[in-house]
Order: C-alpha cells, then sequence, then structure tokens
C-alpha cells in the first residue's frame, strides 16, 4: 500500500472513537476514560457478531446513563455491571471518577459537545434519598411520573422524549417508543449527548462526485468528498488509519479501513481498544489523498441482549439486586434503549446519541429468557385430532 494515498477501492471504513477529546488543558486520559473505551469497543464487537447493516454508537452516553443504574445495584448485580463496564475501582470510586469526568466535560465551554443526565422516577415510590443524591453528582435532572396510569405514562413518555429531542438538537425524536414502558416502570435514567465541529480542513465540495463504494454484499454509487492534506497515518499488512482532525484540534475521527481481505464484521469483533492505542501511538504524518463518503447513520438499539452476552445477566432478572435505589430486592432493568445520530459531509460532522435504562418493578413471576436470534424450527398442529399440518424452518429473515 501506499502511504501517501488512501484506497477506496473496497472501503470498508468504520468511524472508531471519533470522539477522543484534546482539549487546550491536555487532560491525561483517566482511569475512567480508559474503562469506557475498553467497554466501547467489547459493546461494539458485540452489536457487530449480528448486524451486518452501519453500526453507530455512543459509548460514553450508554457508560453514563448504566453507571447511575450501577450506583443503585448491590452484590452479584453489582460485580456483573462492573465487570462489564471494564470498571477497575470500588463502586464510590468509579462512580467519582465518571461523576468527575462528566463535570469536566460540562465546564469546559468549548462548544464542541454538550452531554446531560436526567431521571424520571415513579412518583411516591420507596427510592432512598441517598440514591438520589448520587444521581444529582452526574447532576442528572430529577423528575417524578405516574407509570401506573395509562394515560399520565403516555404523557410522560412524550415529556421523557421532548428532552432527548431538546438536548440532540432535535435529532432523536422518538428514543422510547409505545412499548418501551408499562404500569410496572419505576426509573428511566437517561443521558443525552450532541457533537457537532468543523474539520479543521474542509474538503472542497468542486471536488465531491459519484464514484463506487463496494459493499459487502453489492456496489453502491456514492459521494465521494476529496481532500489532499497532511494527515496522522498508519498502514500495515491488515489496516490503513487516518486520523482526520477537527477545527481547534478539539477532536478527531480516526478512520480504519482493513485490508480488502478481511471481512467487515470479522474485524470488528477482533479489533479491540488495546490495539487502536498501539496503532495510535505509531501514527505519523503523511500527505494523504483521501476519498471519502459523505454518510449519515440513524440507529436504534435495544442493549439487554449484547449486555447479557457480555456478562450483565442479573441485572435483567427477577434475581436483580438495586437495593442501594429502595433499600428493597424490588427491581430490575426491564431494558437499555439506545437511539445515535451521525451526519458527515464537506464541512464536518454532526452527531447524537441518547440512552435510556428502563428499570421496573418485579412481578414475583419466573421469566424465562428465550431469544430466537438463530435458525430454529417451527410447526403448526391443530388440536382437534393432533395432525401437524405445517413444519418448516426459519434460517434467516
Amino acid at each position: 500500500m501506499n502511504s501517501k494515498f488512501i484506497s477506496m477501492k473496497y472501503i470498508l471504513f468504520i468511524v472508531l472513537a471519533f470522539m477522543i477529546v484534546k482539549t487546550n488543558s491536555a487532560q491525561s486520559k483517566t482511569n475512567i476514560v480508559n474503562n469506557n473505551n475498553e467497554f466501547a469497543f467489547n459493546l461494539f464487537g458485540d452489536i457487530c457478531k449480528t448486524d451486518s447493516t452501519n453500526v453507530f454508537i455512543s459509548p460514553i452516553s450508554i457508560s453514563s446513563a448504566l453507571s447511575m443504574a450501577y450506583d443503585g445495584a448491590k452484590g452479584k448485580t453489582a460485580k456483573e455491571m462492573r465487570k462489564v463496564l471494564r470498571f477497575t475501582k470500588d463502586q464510590d470510586v468509579s462512580h467519582k471518577e465518571i461523576t468527575d469526568l462528566l463535570n469536566y466535560y460540562r465546564n469546559v465551554k468549548q462548544g464542541l459537545f454538550t452531554i446531560v443526565n436526567a431521571a424520571v422516577a415513579q412518583e411516591k415510590y420507596h427510592f432512598l434519598e441517598t440514591y438520589f443524591a448520587l444521581l444529582k453528582d452526574y447532576n442528572a435532572e430529577i423528575k417524578s411520573a405516574d407509570f401506573k396510569d395509562a394515560v399520565n405514562r403516555e404523557e410522560a413518555r412524550k415529556q421523557i422524549n421532548k428532552w432527548v429531542m431538546d438536548n440532540t438538537n432535535n435529532k432523536i425524536e422518538e428514543l422510547l417508543d409505545q412499548n418501551s414502558l408499562d404500569e410496572l416502570t419505576r426509573l428511566v435514567l437517561l443521558n443525552a449527548i450532541h457533537f457537532k465541529a468543523d474539520w479543521e480542513h474542509e474538503f472542497p465540495t468542486d471536488k465531491t462526485r459519484q464514484m463506487m463504494f463496494y459493499g459487502t454484499s453489492r456496489q453502491y454509487i456514492a459521494y465521494f468528498m476529496n481532500i489532499r492534506e497532511k494527515f496522522n497515518y498508519f498502514e500495515n499488512d491488515s489496516l490503513q488509519m487516518v486520523e482526520i482532525p477537527y477545527k481547534d484540534s478539539l477532536a478527531s475521527m480516526f478512520i480504519i479501513l482493513p485490508s480488502d481481505s478481511t471481512n467487515i464484521n470479522d474485524f470488528c469483533q477482533i479489533f479491540n481498544y488495546e490495539e487502536f492505542c498501539l496503532i495510535e501511538k505509531q501514527m505519523k504524518t503523511a500527505k494523504v489523498d483521501l476519498q471519502m463518503p459523505k454518510f449519515k447513520i440513524e440507529a436504534k438499539y435495544k442493549l439487554k441482549e449484547n449486555l447479557m452476552s457480555l456478562g450483565m445477566k442479573t441485572a435483567f432478572t427477577n434475581s436483580a439486586n438495586f437495593n442501594n435505589m429502595t433499600g428493597r430486592s424490588d427491581l430490575l432493568i426491564d431494558d437499555v434503549i439506545h437511539q445515535s445520530f451521525i451526519e458527515v459531509d464537506e464541512k464536518g460532522t454532526e452527531a447524537a446519541a441518547a440512552t435510556a435504562v428502563v428499570v421496573r418493578q418485579k412481578n414475583g413471576e419466573h421469566v424465562v429468557y428465550l431469544n430466537l436470534n438463530r435458525p430454529f424450527v417451527f410447526l403448526i398442529k391443530e388440536h382437534y385430532k393432533g395432525s401437524i399440518l405445517f413444519l418448516g424452518k426459519f434460517n434467516n429473515p
């Protein structure tokens, strides 16, 4: 490969770690930042196991929302959440680290991105004041709602979605659909993030032209931006990586292009944060002729299955222990809902995301978890005599 040219013949790029912030205060990466970044790659890889479409998430949004839930967890529930979130310190230390980080971002007036938290709790439910005090450390706006009543629940859902819209520049319009909440919902923990930045070197609009994009299963015609500029760059036999800085060097987008012989989904599962850091250290300035598609991605995920796959299982079951929220073992996490948006053009990037951790009251019933996410056999049998009328196998959607 020529180090002065990014080949786009079989471009299979991933936007990874585009929000690695470099502030003028030169704050070094703290332990919690490394924890969050490790979690980012682990979750991203797990999503890519089953999602062959475009994938885009905000790891810090998910980490922040889950951290608020983790502060209410105890015992095995807390242990599993700590392991999945990659926290390496005691619960109180991790709490201070992540709230300090979020407060740092809130107080740095660089205009690059905003990140905010909120919590909506069932009115007159027995939440501990000590737990609400922990949420206030996140500068979380705490509100109450009546999830038990259908009419009031729908109004609460609309208000939550409005809060998300207001804090994502209207890019995330309906984080919670009508099936997200029910009469057993007791708490919704929320995070929203919005990012907007211009490139340090804008792509000339007169050089944008249509070219072929070679996807995994078919070819597409796409609009490609073009620029020839000095960027930090790395290549080996396995991949190429380029750093595209935003204005004032407050952040960068890193693009990783695997070799054309590499399956992109396989690559996403094996490429980790440690490898990214090693490559980042080896990057050197090079003159790069960069051809990059303009693109826009909107995605929505229910992360329960992914988090369970990574090892956070108990929190979603009747064995969940969120005693630090209420003083009782009466709550579990129903789901973690995440929605994201990104648009990249010649001028720069706008991105937004929101996360909701929906906490519900246990219903006292034993819940069996059945996920039909792999091929299965099905049949239709009549009950007059017991004849099987139809029999089949579902192999792919």
